[in-house]
């Protein structure tokens, strides 16, 4: 097989894949993941079911991907917006941006990430141990940046900061279920959010 052949049955391939995860992170989103199969998930994609098979070897494999591209490209645009900011930002900037970013992630690939957030319980303990190594991951980002800034003072230390961080994310992601777009640009949520929290612990 030529080289140029080769190149665009990858490139179909890729396609394909693609279609399939988007159309699974639909489905699993509006669905849930027990309440939707891969004959779903082919259907919407115009392809026989037994096809998802040369692309994803289970239904538990593709929603751990789905799972994975969600939680990655949520740390992937915070960890950009956090490396932008100048040296020196403040922890309540370090906050904000990483709010801004997380929600402009959540809403920039909604069914991913809804996938992931919405989905969690529902899947198989395997999938749920896998995926949480990218949950923690990210999870630690937020630990480090309130621990430090309740080690210098800016969180009382009588706030538990696990309470605090779990509280946090959960009013990030549930944007998602009432945010519309023209309303409140993503910035105002993201300041809006962190000075409700940051009135409150913050000791200025």
């Amino acid at each position: 097989m030529g080289a140029v052949a080769s190149h665009v049955i990858g490139k179909n391939a890729r396609k394909s894949r693609e279609c399939i995860l988007d159309a699974a992170a639909s489905l699993f989103s509006q669905n849930g993941y027990k309440g939707t199969t891969l004959r779903d998930i082919a259907k919407l994609t115009n392809m026989k079911a037994g096809s998802l098979y040369y692309h994803f070897s289970s239904k538990e494999e593709l929603v751990l991907e789905i799972l994975t591209i969600g939680l990655s490209n949520i740390i992937d645009t915070v960890v950009h917006d956090i490396d932008a900011l100048p040296e020196g930002a403040s922890a309540k900037d370090i906050l904000v941006t990483a709010a801004r970013g997380h929600l402009f992630a959540l809403l920039e690939k909604p069914d991913y990430t809804s996938t992931s957030i919405r989905n969690y319980g529902q899947l198989p303990e395997d999938v749920q141990k896998r995926g949480r190594l990218v949950r923690d991951k990210y999870e630690n980002m937020w630990r480090k940046w309130l621990q430090q800034a309740q080690d210098d003072g800016h969180i009382r230390s009588s706030v538990n900061l696990k309470v605090l961080r779990l509280t946090m994310l959960g009013s990030l992601n549930r944007t998602q279920a009432w945010y519309k777009k023209g309303d409140l640009s993503i910035d105002d949520i993201a300041k809006s959010q962190i000075d409700i929290y940051w009135c409150g612990i913050g000791n200025e």
